[in-house]
């Protein structure tokens, strides 16, 4: 899925798909969680929230990687690094 001289779009977009497909995989485990709860699975249903959790922060640090890559699209790079800013 990698490829040499990616830009910073490309990246940015990518990540936000990844972050878009976290959080519906969030809400999915949220819903299990909640069946496993009413079938008397407690230790199920705790471990799935415990899961849901995980990817949630994980998809915020990917929300937060898509608003640094937006920054630097903005901004340029650090040191003035070469980026091209695109107009969409």
């Amino acid at each position: 899925m990698c490829r040499e001289g990616i830009d910073l779009v490309t990246l940015k977009v990518a990540l936000k798909h990844s972050a878009e497909r976290l959080q519906k995989e969030v809400d999915h485990l949220r819903q299990w969680a909640a069946l496993a709860s009413n079938a008397n699975l407690a230790g199920v249903s705790a471990r799935a929230a415990n899961a849901c959790e995980n990817i949630a922060s994980g998809g915020e640090l990917l929300g937060a990687c898509v608003r640094e890559l937006a920054e630097l699209q903005v901004g340029g790079a650090p040191g003035g690094g070469g980026v091209t800013i695109t107009p969409v």
